[in-house]
């Protein structure tokens, strides 16, 4: 009986989803609060208090939102709850230290994404603060292989935007080396060290690593076209059309192929 009566109040709560033609759709929404409020009063739990919160936030009552949140037992849900709050507050360093400690990976890296754009370096604090908070949690390797990795790029963009180099170039490498040594088997990360190397100009570590990549996976067209790339950095024209001739076998429209083809043209130019 309860369980019926939970259901007709997570429709009537959730009926602005719902598809016109649908029975949740008819309910009348109002409903959904009054039947979790009763059932809160009589039978309280923690995913009721949680959706009653929600469901004040979403309603403009951050007060009555946050004394739900306080009932709910410390832990991903209560601390995803108190962070909405905060951003519906405009209180955005809190939300930060809730979303941290809730672990809320969507939300922080659309952060760190949206950060990224015009504030390389505050992204690149907010990244590494979620690679810390992980490392602590002793979570899963690949989610902290991830976490490094976009510490390493966001390290990059801020050299490109003309930051600190010896700074920031070495805060990459750390990084994308970290990535590659956690998920030894991802191209991903292996072809960022390869690139970090050339970028600069370490010919015989990007070489190595580029070789790594292809070894990995030998139809890579960025690995062929990256040892193509060292061929014609070091003069060696015939290796260069050799490697992009491979690149372009296994993806002709790779960008790294098609930019390794304009600076060949322009080399063999008279």
């Amino acid at each position: 009986m309860l369980l019926g009566i939970v259901q007709l109040g997570s429709d009537a709560l959730f009926a602005n989803a719902a598809v016109p033609e649908s029975l949740p759709h008819a309910i009348p929404k109002a409903w959904g609060g009054a039947i979790y409020r009763a059932i809160d009063r009589i039978a309280p739990a923690p995913y009721i208090a949680r959706e009653l919160g929600r469901d004040a936030l979403r309603s403009g009552d951050a007060a009555a939102a946050t004394a739900y949140a306080v009932t709910l037992p410390s832990g991903g849900a209560r601390d995803a709850l108190l962070a909405s709050i905060e951003r519906a507050r405009g209180d955005d360093a809190t939300a930060i230290e809730y979303e941290l400690a809730g672990l809320d990976l969507p939300r922080l890296r659309a952060r760190i994404d949206a950060l990224a754009k015009a504030h390389p370096r505050a992204a690149y604090a907010l990244a590494l603060r979620l690679r810390e908070r992980l490392a602590s949690a002793t979570t899963h390797p690949d989610a902290l292989a991830n976490a490094d990795w976009r510490c390493g790029m966001l390290a990059t963009s801020a050299v490109y935007r003309g930051h600190r180099r010896a700074l920031w170039n070495s805060r990459a490498r750390r990084a994308f080396l970290a990535a590659a040594r956690m998920a030894p088997y991802d191209n991903t990360y292996a072809l960022s060290v390869a690139a970090y190397f050339f970028r600069t100009n370490d010919n015989a570590r990007a070489r190595r690593w580029y070789r790594r990549v292809v070894t990995l996976n030998p139809a890579s067209a960025d690995g062929w076209s990256g040892l193509g790339s060292i061929a014609l950095r070091e003069g060696d024209l015939p290796a260069a059309r050799r490697y992009l001739a491979t690149a372009l076998r296994y993806n002709p429209r790779a960008a790294s192929a098609r930019i390794l083809s304009r600076k060949l043209a322009a080399r063999e130019r008279p």
